[in-house]
């Protein structure tokens, strides 16, 4: 599950590098929202199966980290831009 999870981070991480342009902060609703909660869900079940400990916790940090910048960028656009 960490490995999943560190996936996810991946890719919520990918797309809020992209949202971070001006006009396209309509993609952290769309992919970058989802994919860190998701992230955060798998490392949580990562790290209570007691299975890949290193990667289910860095799964749960970036989600973390990638979820909250996602929510300063749609205060920045006012929630679109």
């Amino acid at each position: 599950m960490g490995g999943i999870g560190c996936g996810f981070s991946i890719v919520a991480a990918i797309f809020a590098i992209l949202a971070f342009l001006p006009l396209l902060g309509w993609l952290n609703w769309l992919t970058t929202l989802p994919f860190a909660f998701l992230a955060i869900v798998f490392g949580m079940f990562g790290l209570l199966s007691n299975q890949q400990r290193t990667a289910a916790a860095l799964a749960l940090v970036v989600g973390f980290i990638v979820l909250f910048w996602g929510i300063f960028r749609l205060l920045l656009g006012g929630g679109l831009l």
